[in-house]
């Protein structure tokens, strides 16, 4: 049994939200690593460090970059899981609302047009 879920998590399946959130963060953290080293080289070579140099510049350049939009990216989606969480929270409360009314509307006219067991409500004694 333990088996097939390593298969499963090995594959990429990313059926969960957990599964989702780290392929979303290692993407980013890849491209903060190429986007890094290329920047990093390219200033340190266009600086005029031999290229041993820029690229050693390039590597510490990358590994910043990928811890930047490693961060950024678990910013962003925890400001999506707090999106879908108060839209759900306000469709809960707007459903609840919406049965409370219908609710009350339904008490209100059972008890204004129940006319009681002799149609009034004295009994079938009138004054």
């Amino acid at each position: 049994m333990a088996k097939k879920k390593k298969d499963a998590s090995a594959k990429g399946d990313s059926t969960s939200s957990d599964g989702a959130i780290a392929v979303w963060t290692q993407r980013a953290r890849g491209w903060g690593l190429l986007v890094g080293f290329g920047l990093g080289f390219v200033v340190a070579h266009r600086a005029g460090l031999p290229l041993v140099d820029a690229a050693l510049r390039g590597v510490l350049a990358a590994f910043v970059m990928s811890l930047v939009l490693w961060w950024c990216s678990l910013m962003v989606i925890q400001g999506l899981i707090r999106t879908v969480l108060v839209r759900r929270i306000e469709e809960r409360d707007r459903a609840h609302a919406e049965i409370v009314s219908a609710q009350e509307a339904a008490a209100a006219t059972s008890s204004n047009s129940d006319p009681g067991l002799y149609g009034d409500n004295l009994g079938g004694f009138s004054s």
